[in-house]
């Protein structure tokens, strides 16, 4: 694994700490930035190892399209939170 995917993923995980919104944002930035690298890699001619095994290209993108589900769950339940709640509409007494 490259340590650098490795540094931004716990930079991630600070930010997300601070603020669950950012940290989504990043999330995002973080995938599609190795999401880019990966696919320069694989038209290279190279590949990416993922703990010791070697991922086909295809393997890597859906590794990368599940990352960017988690993601977005992380990005809607921030958004959900840092919303402010609706207020209760009086009921009409019958």
């Amino acid at each position: 694994m490259n340590p650098i995917i490795i540094i931004a993923i716990i930079a991630q995980s600070f930010i997300s700490k601070s603020s669950r919104m950012a940290g989504a944002i990043v999330g995002f930035i973080i995938t599609t930035g190795i999401f880019l690298w990966g696919l320069s890699l694989y038209s290279a001619g190279s590949g990416i190892v993922f703990f010791m095994i070697p991922l086909s290209e295809g393997m890597f993108i859906a590794v990368c399209v599940v990352w960017y589900a988690f993601n977005t769950r992380a990005f809607l339940r921030a958004r959900k939170l840092a919303a402010p709640p609706r207020p209760i509409e009086e009921q009409p007494e019958p």
